[in-house]
């Protein structure tokens, strides 16, 4: 290869570089990691399933213990919230925040200034025909928004992912009695979709034969959405290890137990096992 091709070939690779950089700003991997774990109660709540679970928030306010009770759509609102931010959304919870303004769901533009500002896994809410209503917003284009929700009424109860509200849709918007609003998670930039450490509570482990040890990990952050480990033993013979992390001594040797995360990050923490 000649000196000019590889200079070429260079300038190739520095120039996707700077083209991946633009295109994947922080703001859009936080998106990409919240949408991850959105998508990640579809599968506990697939489209068509139903939910009429209770959600219970305890809090305190003005030095007085407090519930806070949703159900049905508030309740599945708070589910979602609580699987992606680790903190459940409810009606005046200090952990989320108004975004941009409260807007009249008669004004269909103003709706659409208001929807281009919201990000995935923001609470959508107003107080429609058919009484209060609550879902999860997902995106929103030239049709309508994209939302993830818990519709009951008679014609049917089911939950839908990436369900489409028109702009257009009169029942919907037009004959609403009030205004709709669009909460946040006031961290949601500090959001980390993966594990970046485990720590087991035990390094070390010495076992008679016959005996099992139970040993525990601390997985961090506290926000990192799927928290799975999978156990392992390097010597089975010597020492098995259960899926929740039971060690089991079966015959004098050595063996290295290894928990892993299951969520793609790749980290590892690791617990010498002596047998005697």
């Amino acid at each position: 290869m000649t000196k000019k091709r590889m200079w070429y070939r260079r300038l190739a690779i520095l120039w996707t570089a700077v083209c991946m950089l633009g295109i994947f700003t922080p703001e859009q991997i936080q998106a990409a990691a919240v949408a991850d774990r959105v998508k990640a109660v579809t599968r506990t709540y697939p489209n068509g399933s139903y939910y009429n679970g209770y959600m219970v928030v305890s809090y305190v306010k003005d030095g007085v213990q407090r519930s806070y009770i949703g159900h049905e759509c508030a309740g599945f609102v708070m589910y979602v919230t609580k699987q992606a931010f680790q903190q459940p959304y409810y009606n005046g919870s200090p952990d989320y925040k108004k975004i941009y303004k409260t807007v009249s769901t008669k004004n269909t533009e103003e709706m659409k200034v208001l929807f281009s500002q919201a990000k995935i896994g923001d609470v959508i809410r107003w107080t429609g025909s058919g009484g209060r209503h609550q879902a999860i917003f997902l995106s929103d284009n030239r049709m309508g928004i994209q939302v993830y929700e818990a519709n009951f009424g008679n014609q049917y109860n089911r939950v839908w992912y990436n369900h489409l509200w028109p702009w257009n849709n009169n029942i919907l918007w037009a004959n609403t009695s009030s205004s709709v609003s669009v909460y946040r998670y006031k961290n949601y930039a500090k959001v980390d979709g993966k594990v970046k450490s485990i720590t087991l509570n035990k390094s070390k482990l010495s076992l008679k034969r016959g005996k099992n040890q139970k040993l525990t990990a601390q997985v961090s952050p506290a926000s990192a959405y799927k928290k799975t480990l999978a156990w392992t033993s390097s010597n089975p013979r010597v020492a098995k290890v259960t899926k929740r992390g039971v060690v089991k001594a079966l015959t004098k040797g050595r063996a290295v137990i290894t928990a892993k995360a299951q969520d793609g990050s790749g980290r590892k923490a690791f617990c010498n096992v002596t047998v005697r």
